[in-house]
């Protein structure tokens, strides 16, 4: 795929073979319509992306039709993608890991679709597979067992937090901080079970939530090293 401010990467390793890096959010829309769905997405964010469109796609539209969908008729803040994407039928259910809710975002199942929401990944992989889980990891285990296909998203803003001092300027996350919020303690088998499934993976580097083009940087590095080496097993991007 050959678009404007989207990066295609092939990826040789665990999970998806398949991956995508751009900087508005909303341009997660057409890469996940190239991947095989309707698919269960797993989505790592600060925000939770998910206020019912304006503009919704109709479903049955070719990826360069979504392309331009995204770019020019979903929101410019970047938060309504998830929801037009469901509308579309290429994202099925969600799990969204998300802190913060834009007024409107919608944060419990929405029609058909099964939206699952954490503030944090170990609140879904605490004893996995088990009676033991959360209500939350219950439900995100019959999501992940019953779906042929999931497409994995982070935006790099997930690993940022609003300064104390200044709640208009971010505070970027350390390698460590990402490393223990992306993998907790007791997730081996929560990852291997979604990896197995894979089939995308998609990264908004969104650098005006992240502190600008220098930190964000610096951020975009630390992330890659903990997705892509430790979770992918693969090369850096």
């Amino acid at each position: 795929m050959s678009r404007a401010g989207i990066i295609e990467l092939g990826i040789a390793g665990k999970g998806p073979t398949r991956g995508y890096v751009f900087d508005q959010h909303r341009l997660a829309l057409p890469c996940w319509a190239e991947t095989p769905g309707p698919s269960l997405l797993l989505t790592f964010d600060r925000h939770f992306d998910t206020v019912v469109p304006k503009n919704p796609p109709p479903r049955g539209l070719s990826v360069d039709e979504y392309d331009r969908h995204a770019r020019d008729l979903l929101d410019h803040h970047n938060y309504d993608h998830v929801l037009a994407a469901m509308e579309a039928g290429i994202i099925s259910d969600a799990i969204i890991v998300a802190r913060a809710k834009p007024v409107g975002a919608v944060t419990s199942d929405w029609h058909e679709h099964e939206i699952i929401a954490a503030s944090t990944l170990d609140l879904i992989t605490a004893e996995w597979g088990t009676a033991h889980a959360t209500p939350e990891g219950k439900r995100a285990h019959a999501a992940v067992a019953r779906s042929k296909s999931i497409i994995l998203d982070v935006d790099l803003d997930c690993f940022t937090t609003p300064s104390d001092a200044d709640p208009t300027t971010v505070v970027p996350w350390s390698l460590e901080l990402i490393r223990d919020f992306m993998k907790p303690r007791g997730s081996a088998e929560f990852w291997s079970s979604v990896l197995n499934k894979c089939v995308g993976f998609t990264f908004a580097r969104e650098p005006s939530h992240c502190g600008g083009l220098i930190a964000s940087g610096r951020l975009f590095e630390h992330a890659c090293q903990v997705l892509f080496a430790e979770l992918f097993e693969t090369d850096l991007p």
